[in-house]
């Protein structure tokens, strides 16, 4: 008996380090940009394989929108993920100001990884297929319709394409919380 429960420890240990990823952006919800001056966006390394130094360059896109439905706003260039950072300028005429925006990083791994949502400001711009008066700081969607009905419907039309990305985004909270699981039965099980 101790020996499964060992073994699922550090399976699940296993599992879960071989999904994340290495790059963890240093964006929080306080964190602001302006059109005013440039914006800088700084990674570290998470401490999980692969390093930054084994990562191929990284691909790394500012996005807004609805968890379900992510909008590219800018394509801030590939850069090597040992850089740490990058810094660029908000265009002023960019769509509206508010905490919409996040990062996405892509360095060819399964999934992209996400920044936390973060403010925007001194901007007077649209974005086609964008409106922020549906979306919350969170990313989920708000309703502005009253009826039951209505939001039924919305509901449903969620497409198949909306719904793998919602679940890519929420498997790194998912793969986190299998991390600290498998933590926490592996000394269980070193105790025992």
């Amino acid at each position: 008996m101790k020996q499964s429960i060992i073994f699922l420890g550090v399976s699940l240990l296993i599992f879960a380090v071989g999904l994340e990823a290495s790059i963890l952006p240093i964006v929080n919800t306080t964190s602001i940009c302006s059109s005013k001056a440039p914006c800088v966006l700084k990674w570290v390394e998470d401490g999980t394989a692969p390093k930054l130094t084994e990562l191929p360059p990284v691909n790394i896109k500012l996005m807004t929108g609805p968890n379900q439905d992510q909008i590219e706003v800018l394509d801030l260039g590939t850069v090597p993920p040992v850089n740490k950072q990058i810094i660029y300028n908000i265009p002023p005429d960019l769509g509206p100001p508010g905490k919409f925006y996040f990062y996405t990083f892509n360095a060819g791994l399964a999934d992209p990884i996400w920044s936390s949502r973060f403010t925007i400001q001194d901007i007077s711009g649209k974005i086609p297929g964008f409106n922020p008066e549906t979306v919350n700081s969170k990313g989920e969607l708000i309703t502005p319709q009253s009826s039951d009905s209505a939001n039924a419907s919305n509901a449903s039309n969620t497409s198949p394409a909306a719904a793998t990305q919602t679940t890519s985004a929420s498997s790194i909270l998912s793969v986190n919380i299998v991390t600290a699981i498998g933590l926490s039965v592996a000394m269980a099980a070193v105790s025992l």
